[in-house]
């Protein structure tokens, strides 16, 4: 069924050492070696909280490498905590420095925009992607351009996930919202996507429930993006679908029983598949855009958000993907149907808990007008198989409200 139409260029890039297993993240040393000498680690309070860096840091101590910690990441990154972030490594110093990411897609993306953005100075969101509209409510290429553009290289990354959910791990870009605005925004290079990932399914026994589920919504909503783009490719497909699968099978397990291993490795090698299927191209689409301002606007968690939007959008993307759709249903462990696949996902939402409304999140039917504009004019629209007009997203909002 892959192969049916014809297969479209694309470029796949070398991904970086990846270790995964029990307890790895204790080797981190020998990960930071080839690229530095010492570590600048970025993570949130309640990855610090739970006691998950501290064992990590003390291996590093153990094996005399310098470090040190900066914990102040928002739940949805800030350009405020990108300007203490670079303020904190500044004075930690540069020079043989490497940015190592503990926690979950927050402190990646906001440890990457700090790691582009100190060599240069840089302390606000102007590096990311602020486009405008154009006359027919599309992504005005003409204001693509960002604010600042780097002046000197990034500084390595090394990533340690503790959810499985964003895999920001697999990509050198992200999400930074702009305070002023309350918009997310775009940023991406090349210098900052981790050198080296270690996947320690030891580190996310603590995570809660709730954000368990979440996380995992985020990692289907990463596969089925990714097999349905518009610049999908068959070996993401194979990827894709193998994900799916995963979380079907492993998810509300995970959710039920945070202890139990054998579904916390399944979930993060899912997230890790999911995330090598939409990073080797642009493939991601309309529920991740109708997801971010979301978030934005009323600081819920990000997997949560696509969770609330993934059914109304699969609606809407129906008729153009009904074929995939069904291989996405057969992957869910049910029928090989299109409407089948919906409602499987609609099950699993129920089943773990995700299945709230947009105003379940504290929107209201004021907040559509604006939360459709900043839908439009994410860059991530720009894959979606179904390119929507502004009143198509605007009722997308209204069904989820």
């Amino acid at each position: 069924m892959f192969f049916v139409m014809p297969i479209a260029p694309f470029t796949l890039e070398p991904m970086p050492t990846t270790v995964f297993g029990p307890g790895t993240s204790s080797a981190l040393a020998e990960q930071i070696r080839p690229h530095g000498s010492r570590a600048f680690v970025v993570t949130d309070a309640g990855v610090l909280g739970a006691g998950i860096v501290e064992p990590i840091t003390d291996a590093l101590a153990a094996q005399d490498m310098e470090w040190t910690v900066f914990s102040g990441v928002d739940p949805n990154p800030t350009d405020m905590n990108v300007a203490a972030g670079v303020d904190a490594l500044a004075a930690f110093g540069l020079e043989g420095t490497v940015v190592v990411l503990i926690g979950g897609g927050s402190v990646m993306d906001c440890g990457k925009y700090i790691a582009m953005a100190a060599p240069s100075g840089v302390t606000d969101s102007s590096m990311a992607f602020a486009p405008d509209l154009d006359g027919d409510d599309k992504i005005d290429f003409a204001t693509l351009m960002p604010g600042s553009m780097p002046t000197a290289p990034g500084l390595p990354t090394i990533a340690v996930p503790t959810t499985s959910g964003t895999a920001s791990e697999t990509n050198g870009g992200g999400l930074i919202t702009d305070t002023a605005t309350q918009r997310k925004l775009t940023f991406t290079s090349p210098d900052v996507r981790p050198k080296s990932i270690i996947l320690d399914p030891l580190l996310t026994v603590g995570l809660p429930s709730r954000a368990t589920a979440a996380c995992g919504m985020d990692v289907l909503t990463h596969a089925l993006e990714a097999f349905t783009s518009n610049a999908n490719h068959p070996l993401a497909d194979a990827q894709a679908l193998h994900a799916i699968s995963m979380v079907a099978e492993n998810l509300p397990a995970a959710v039920a029983d945070g202890t139990d291993i054998d579904a916390r490795s399944a979930m993060q090698i899912a997230s890790h598949l999911a995330g090598r299927a939409f990073s080797s191209g642009p493939l991601l689409g309309l529920i991740h855009a109708t997801g971010h301002p979301i978030s934005a606007q009323f600081h819920i968690a990000h997997g949560q958000t696509l969770s609330t939007m993934m059914p109304h959008v699969m609606r809407f993307n129906r008729d153009v993907v009904a074929d995939r759709y069904a291989q996405v249903g057969a992957a869910l462990g049910v029928a090989a149907d299109a409407d089948a696949a919906i409602a499987a996902v609609e099950a699993l939402s129920v089943t773990v808990g995700t299945n709230l409304s947009l105003s379940d999140l504290g929107a209201t039917a004021d907040d559509i007008a604006g939360l459709t504009t900043d839908a439009l004019r994410d860059l991530i629209i720009l894959n979606t198989p179904r390119y929507p007009t502004r009143s198509e997203v605007f009722e997308l909002f209204t069904a989820a409200l």
